[in-house]
């Protein structure tokens, strides 16, 4: 998604020694915005993986008996306006009236040339400031050519969440009129656990994973790209609790991990072509949700 991911270390070449300093600490302190992060895998390659079945998109629930959403985020990501000032965009988005009481903070990237920023595709959609609301559930994280709104914890749902995105893409129309969006993605990692959900294993989820007719259940790292439909994409990161990295419920046991984002070829014309595209790939991250979950597991923790 789109919304977080490691940063890789080339465009740094041609630098002058206090540049290259700075991106150092840059990288030396640099955190993914994501609350856990997947270890590299050292599993087998798979011979043939089976992930879910269209049958249980056709009746998606509203939601689960107990939610499993553990973060949901947002990135927006826009093309720079050569009349803009990056201080004056920030200023604006602060003052948004809800975020008004969030605690601000510069983040590493804020310390980094801009024209440096602008030569490294790692770089440019960083974000270089942070809003964080008082008890800590809702980030702000913005740059000169990215938004990104995290919720982490207590999920409100997607009624709730779908008007503050709302309000995230507006606010930067209002800031930027003619702002061109050039991707959108929206992620949401979930935290299946044996004893709320009932999944114990990768054999408690739609996913076969067979390794020379053998089939294996734990301690697995799956990650799988998918087209789901015209203009987004799909990427699925699914992990055994053990590849997971950081704060995680305890008695978790699968980390699902599924980032939605517009292909390359996508450009919002509009604030409702952004808001039209935000509902789409909430649609689609349900379906693939659901598919790794799988019918069984589905009926059985459906609230609706």
């Amino acid at each position: 998604m789109g919304a977080t991911g490691r940063l890789n270390r080339e465009g740094q070449g041609g630098t002058s020694a206090p540049d290259r300093a700075i991106v150092a600490a840059f990288f030396s302190t640099w955190r993914r915005e994501a609350i856990y992060s997947l270890a590299s895998s050292t599993s087998p390659v798979a011979d043939f993986v089976d992930v879910g079945t269209d049958s249980v998109t056709k009746s998606l629930p509203k939601k689960l008996k107990s939610d499993a959403i553990v973060e949901a985020v947002l990135e927006l990501r826009f093309e720079p306006d050569s009349s803009s000032v990056p201080e004056i965009i920030f200023g604006r988005f602060a003052d948004v009236e809800v975020w008004r009481g969030f605690k601000q903070a510069r983040l590493p990237t804020a310390d980094i040339p801009a024209p440096i920023r602008r030569a490294d595709a790692g770089l440019r959609y960083q974000p270089s400031i942070e809003l964080v609301s008082p008890e800590g559930s809702v980030s702000i994280r913005i740059g000169p050519q990215v938004i990104a709104y995290s919720r982490r914890s207590n999920y409100p749902g997607w009624g709730v969440f779908s008007d503050e995105l709302q309000t995230v893409a507006k606010h930067l129309y209002r800031v930027i009129p003619n702002v061109h969006v050039s991707r959108i993605g929206l992620r949401y990692v979930n935290a299946l656990r044996s004893d709320i959900h009932g999944i114990n294993n990768f054999f408690d989820m739609d996913i076969t994973v067979c390794v020379a007719g053998e089939d294996l259940k734990s301690s697995l790292n799956l990650n799988f790209k998918s087209t789901v439909s015209a203009s987004l994409e799909s990427m699925s990161r699914i992990a055994s609790a053990d590849f997971a990295q950081g704060s995680i419920p305890e008695k978790t046991t699968v980390i699902v991990d599924i980032d939605v984002y517009t292909k390359s070829s996508f450009s919002a014309q509009n604030v409702d072509d952004v808001i039209e595209c935000i509902e789409d790939a909430h649609d689609k991250e349900k379906e693939q949700f659901f598919k790794v979950l799988g019918k069984e597991a589905t009926d059985r923790l459906r609230e609706d």
